[in-house]
């Protein structure tokens, strides 16, 4: 590992460490200035990582939008404020697009069946629903919930096609990346919208969509090399 990466990497830690620990101690500034920071970071070391390899143009281009989306997202989530919110949810479901156009266009689902590709969307749409109806959320917002929902977990099937369909071990990382990114949103849904919340609740949020974020890009960037 060169410099650039080594320097790329420590920043990034730097970035996610103070994150999580303004949140554990309280400390508003020192999450706020470091949680924009996150996502170009990530983006920074998976392009890194992808230096030197036969990694097409279009990869490069659908991560970048995808991270910068969900930095937008990070943004838009720390202004208070409903109107916001959905800015926030918006700007993460078009990024998790471009994840599932990732996958896709890597072929995850190339040769196999029409019923076992019917019956994993079918099995995702049926666990989110099931979220959504045991949280009792009102109104619009639990169908928005729920497109949102079945989007980040469409990228989870996707995972699985790739390990099930392509033999690739490394989407295991995506698959569980997703259900840990499904677990974070989750919980911001019920303190943002449902008013509920718990000690440390915030720090639980930021440790598991950091993780869920590392998860998926790795696996990304591993299945290429």
């Amino acid at each position: 590992m060169n410099a650039k990466k080594w320097t790329a990497l420590v920043l990034f830690a730097l970035a996610a460490v103070f994150n999580l620990l303004g949140n554990y101690l309280g400390i508003p500034l020192m999450e706020r200035v470091t949680k924009p920071l996150l996502m170009p970071l990530v983006l920074l070391n998976a392009l890194l990582a992808l230096e030197g390899t036969l990694a097409p143009r279009w990869l490069a281009a659908l991560l970048t939008f995808a991270l910068c989306f969900h930095c937008a997202g990070d943004i838009l989530l720390m202004i208070p404020g409903f109107p916001f919110f959905v800015a926030g949810l918006f700007c993460f479901l078009v990024g998790h697009v471009f994840y599932i156009s990732i996958f896709v266009r890597r072929g995850v689902f190339e040769g196999g069946s029409i019923l076992a590709k019917a019956l994993s969307v079918t099995a995702a749409l049926a666990l989110v629903l099931s979220i959504v109806l045991a949280l009792r959320f009102e109104g619009p917002v639990k169908y928005a919930v729920f497109v949102y929902g079945s989007l980040l977990l469409f990228v989870g099937v996707c995972g699985l096609w790739g390990v099930l369909n392509r033999k690739e071990p490394v989407y295991w990382l995506t698959f569980c990346g997703a259900l840990v990114f499904l677990f974070s949103d989750f919980l911001v849904a019920w303190r943002s919208l449902l008013g509920h919340t718990f000690p440390g609740m915030g720090f639980c949020i930021m440790l598991t969509y950091i993780s869920a974020e590392c998860m998926i890009v790795t696996s990304i960037v591993r299945a290429q090399r």
